[in-house]
């Protein structure tokens, strides 16, 4: 690459990640967190909605929400708790209770159906 076209690109890419970094520094980030919460809250609908879902989407969502996962992959259970300043243990021991009671929680899970 001649070195115009080297410096050119390296130009390009700084301003690129001075934007990136303007965004992610600048923005209290409400689109992601919606993402985010669009996520969890679907999950939870799947693992304990209605008897229409699937067995394998029941069986998927819960494994996203109780199995064993790495809170630093993205998307995983306890990267989006944690991106949410959600206690992921706390969550999912609520849900567990959810299970033996559904009628304690109806009113805190109703925003999500």
């Amino acid at each position: 690459m001649p070195k115009k076209q080297n410096v050119e690109a390296h130009a390009k890419e700084d301003l690129y990640e001075n934007c990136l970094s303007e965004i992610y520094f600048s923005n209290d980030f409400k689109a992601e967190r919606n993402l985010l919460a669009a996520v969890l809250a679907r999950a939870i609908c799947d693992a304990f909605g209605s008897a229409d879902v699937e067995k394998h989407v029941r069986r998927t969502a819960r494994q996203w929400i109780f199995g064993s996962n790495d809170p630093s992959k993205p998307f995983s259970f306890e990267w989006v708790c944690n991106s949410l300043e959600i206690d992921p243990f706390e969550l999912r021991r609520m849900l567990r209770n959810y299970e033996l009671d559904p009628k304690l929680f109806e009113d805190k899970f109703s925003l999500l159906k």
